[in-house]
């Protein structure tokens, strides 16, 4: 009778470290996902209609057009490249976690297989808060860039008698 109370234990406790597992692939699952995401919203602010305005020295948003506005651009492509990397570097991990915990689950035990992966999850989460982070910025700077800065306007020269002024309103210093 104590063998079979005893293998019942050892049953109970695979199934709760197989619990425990599931839990936590489930958990890895959603921040895959959702890293999945956040690279795809971070490649958008990268397109021809974000992109072509930043670097066209003809647009009223370029960034080559003054320093701060540089510095702001360098920054936003900074953050850009740092929440790409973040999250394809998070991606992988998680594959490597999930085929490798689930390898040990079957060849080592359970309990250990759940403990080395929530041991890891937090390296993967740590990557996710900052590619999110990262993104944050990017999409702050990115609407700074845009809306923050004064428009720029097209200088036509000094007003002088023969110009013609109409509309202009003086500006109080």
């Amino acid at each position: 009778k104590a063998a079979s109370v005893k293998q019942e234990n050892l049953v109970s406790l695979m199934q709760v470290d197989m619990l425990q597992l599931s839990v936590t692939q489930t958990q890895l699952d959603n921040l895959c996902l959702q890293s999945t995401l956040i690279i795809g919203f971070t490649l958008s602010i990268l397109s021809g209609e974000t992109l072509k305005p930043l670097v066209d020295d003809s647009e009223q948003s370029c960034i080559w057009k003054s320093t701060m506005a540089l510095a702001f651009g360098h920054i936003l492509f900074y953050m850009i490249a740092t929440c790409v990397g973040c999250c394809i570097v998070s991606i992988c991990l998680i594959s490597y976690l999930k085929q490798h915990s689930q390898e040990a689950a079957l060849t080592v035990s359970t309990g250990a297989a759940a403990a080395i992966t929530r041991r890891h999850i937090h390296l993967v989460n740590t990557l996710f808060v900052t590619a999110m982070i990262c993104f944050s910025i990017a999409a702050a700077f990115l609407v700074i860039l845009f809306v923050g800065f004064p428009k720029r306007h097209h200088y036509g020269g000094p007003i002088t008698d023969d110009n013609d002024v109409e509309g202009l309103v003086e500006m109080p210093d």
